[in-house]
């Protein structure tokens, strides 16, 4: 195998593998099934089913929570799928309150796209969820709302009822699915997602996938598959390399794998590598642009200076030629104030303000008499 590329951070790569998995209408389809009520999944013309364009998650919080809208024709109109991914191993209480914040900016949108719209679409939400204990709170955003007694059966009719489709992947096998509608690469893509920064798990359990795997790699689409899974767990589990991490899912997919597990190393190597020289460019140019800038206003400066006080010393104008652009424009509004050349470079200090006062004052004398 080639040699280790070198890491690059994503920022979101939970949102980043989920959405690549599940954009596509087969995966889609299959996750949707497997999540849904076996009546909505009867009603739903599954061939209609489309991605929407727009996220809806705070930009803050888009580190933790990835979303992804879909929708399908059902009836005679469509209904919409939220779909929201988390990855912050722990149980948020109020997440159902979170969940209806995002339904009701899709339907702020879809309300501002067609001005004409009579009646709401259904959304249904539909969260996947991952943490160290597994979900221990409420699916039900009636359920987070306060009141006691009596006067708690006068409040429900004014309280907004729904409840979220919960997808848990905690602890590597998803419950409340329907696992035999995932497809192969969607079965791969939920168990990487659960076991997530969790290096004794991955290795432990990757037998767990080793058929869906076995599957990916083989279907037309298997390489950009695969890239993206290795993407994914490089990414989420910092202690391994791209090479070991590609040993564990040859050693769990068999070795037909390793000529495609070789060749997706090699070619993220080889963008690693473009990456590198196109930032070392920009930077250079950058650097470039900066230096040009800043010799351009030394010239200035000491044209200035020249003009006003004639020739300067062979110091004050090593310093300007050797100072930054901030420190230029700093010194070349004060050339109309200052006394003298040094003034100008703040007394030898280049971030120095202004005179101090007792020199200030001792002009003011000069210019009295």
């Amino acid at each position: 195998m080639s040699k280790s590329p070198r890491r690059r951070a994503l920022t979101s790569p939970h949102d980043a593998l989920f959405k690549w998995t599940f954009s596509q209408r087969e995966h889609a389809v299959g996750l949707l099934k497997a999540a849904l009520p076996p009546p909505v999944v009867a009603a739903v013309r599954w061939g209609t089913l489309r991605v929407e364009k727009g996220s809806f998650v705070d930009r803050a919080l888009r580190s933790r929570h990835g979303d992804l809208v879909l929708s399908a024709r059902m009836g005679k109109g469509r209904v919409y799928f939220y779909t929201l991914v988390e990855q912050q191993r722990e149980v948020e209480p109020l997440m159902v309150f979170r969940m209806g914040l995002y339904m009701m900016r899709l339907w702020e949108q879809l309300v501002r796209d067609q001005p004409g719209l009579k009646q709401l679409p259904p959304v249904l939400p539909l969260l996947i969820h991952h943490s160290d204990t597994g979900w221990t709170t409420a699916r039900a955003f009636q359920a987070i709302v306060g009141g006691e007694g009596p006067e708690r059966a006068a409040l429900v009719p004014h309280i907004p009822h729904f409840e979220l489709r919960l997808v848990d992947v905690s602890g590597g096998r998803a419950e409340d699915l329907v696992e035999q509608a995932l497809t192969a690469l969607g079965k791969v893509a939920l168990w990487c997602l659960s076991v997530a920064g969790d290096d004794a798990r991955l290795e432990r359990e990757i037998g767990r996938v080793a058929v869906a795997l076995d599957e990916v790699l083989r279907s037309p689409s298997g390489l950009a598959a695969l890239e993206a899974l290795l993407r994914y767990l490089w990414a989420t589990h910092a202690r391994y390399s791209a090479q070991q991490l590609g040993k564990i899912l040859e050693k769990a997919a068999g070795p037909r794998a390793q000529e495609a597990i070789v060749t997706v190393l090699d070619e993220i190597e080889r963008r690693g590598e473009r990456r590198g020289r196109a930032q070392g460019r920009a930077q250079g140019r950058t650097q470039g642009l900066a230096q040009g800038r800043a010799e351009g206003r030394a010239q200035t400066l000491l044209e200035l200076l020249t003009a006003r006080f004639g020739a300067v010393s062979a110091e004050v104008s090593a310093r300007i030629l050797g100072a930054d652009e901030a420190a230029l424009v700093s010194w070349t509004a004060r050339v109309l104030t200052a006394s003298t050349p040094e003034d100008v470079l703040g007394d030898g200090h280049a971030d120095e303000g202004a005179a101090p006062p007792r020199r200030l004052a001792a002009r003011k004398r000069a210019r009295r008499t």
